[in-house]
């Protein structure tokens, strides 16, 4: 009921700044611009790069938008002043894309490297059976950024921390199920890194005879994708199942989770890969369908959703999923939904 309200202040806190660079626009393409072209420029350089996005900081500071978005608001009006500034009269202009520019991201990424230290640093205190790092990660980057902008934050700090960062071994607790040391789906992974990696060479090669750039740019993105895979695989040990009091926590690394209230599971039994099949409502837990080698079937009573790091996320009804002692864990989920 009091969306209506929250959203009007929302929405009125980019008009306003929008409204301004507009008038901007057009006094720019008047006759008394024209005519104090060298005086004005400087103010309405000024206008553009200190007084928009001040305006714009004290319409939304106590607001639940993101201080942060300060900064695009910045870029955009520094953006709009170079095409519509004369060039001739730029110079104060120059000047902040020179200076502020460089400072400003210098400032966000400090900013960010902070807020993620601290979170590292609670979680490191008051770490408990439902916590971990990238949960930490997640909490401080929706506290920094709106959310499209946070989960690619989040995804690509976690992916460089995995794949390179964090190598001390988790123990499991009582409660924890690893889902990877019997399956080979590791192995599965590592084996199109190198595939990646050969095709990355022989893609380079003949596309460079062509275009040389466009080379670069896919070897360029080969070695991204190739980076993030050694991020999902290193998250895999670090991130195990985790079989809380009322709920079931599945995940495979960084790369999917879902939760699932013990109440919503309708049964649980022991498969073999054989079993899989593609029909509507059933999903791997990894996604990765026959080459997942699935040893839990979960049946759902009501549909639930599987959350990925990119991409929308996947409604199931029955869930596959791979347990190394998954004997164990059906005994204990099946204690749990009895009572």
């Amino acid at each position: 009921m009091n969306q209506p309200s929250t959203l009007k202040p929302n929405v009125l806190a980019f008009i306003i700044p929008l409204v301004l660079i507009l008038s901007l626009v057009l006094l720019l393409n008047s006759g008394v611009f024209l005519a104090n072209q060298k005086s004005l420029s400087t103010f309405i350089t000024i206008d553009f790069i200190v007084t928009i996005p001040v305006i714009y900081f004290l319409l939304i500071r106590k607001r639940n938008i993101s201080n942060l978005t300060v900064v695009p608001c910045l870029f955009l009006c520094i953006l709009i002043a170079s095409y519509t500034i004369p060039s001739v009269h730029q110079d104060a202009l120059q000047i902040a894309k020179t200076w502020l520019i460089p400072l400003v991201e210098l400032s966000v990424i400090s900013l960010i490297i902070l807020k993620v230290s601290k979170a590292v640093k609670i979680y490191k205190m008051t770490a408990n059976e439902h916590s971990d790092f990238y949960d930490a990660l997640v909490e401080t980057c929706n506290s920094l950024f709106p959310k499209t902008v946070a989960k690619l934050v989040t995804n690509e700090i976690a992916l460089i921390y995995y794949g390179f960062f964090n190598f001390k071994s988790i123990p499991l607790k009582p409660n924890e199920f690893s889902n990877y040391k019997g399956s080979g789906i590791l192995s599965t992974l590592g084996a199109i890194i190198f595939v990646v990696a050969i095709e990355m060479v022989t893609v380079h090669m003949l596309v460079s005879k062509w275009s040389p750039t466009l080379a670069w740019i896919l070897t360029i993105l080969s070695i991204y994708s190739a980076f993030q895979l050694i991020g999902i695989i290193r998250s895999v040990p670090k991130r195990p199942i985790i079989l809380a009091n009322d709920h079931l926590h599945l995940r495979f690394g960084m790369l999917s989770e879902t939760h699932i209230l013990h109440e919503d599971i309708r049964s649980i039994e022991l498969i073999n890969s054989s079993d899989y099949n593609e029909q509507k409502g059933t999903k791997t837990l990894s996604l990765l369908g026959t080459l997942e080698q699935c040893n839990i079937k979960i049946q759902l009573k009501t549909p639930q959703q599987l959350h990925f790091i990119y991409g929308k996320p996947k409604t199931f009804k029955t869930l596959l999923l791979f347990v190394d002692d998954n004997q164990n864990f059906k005994s204990q989920l099946e204690s749990y939904i009895s009572n």
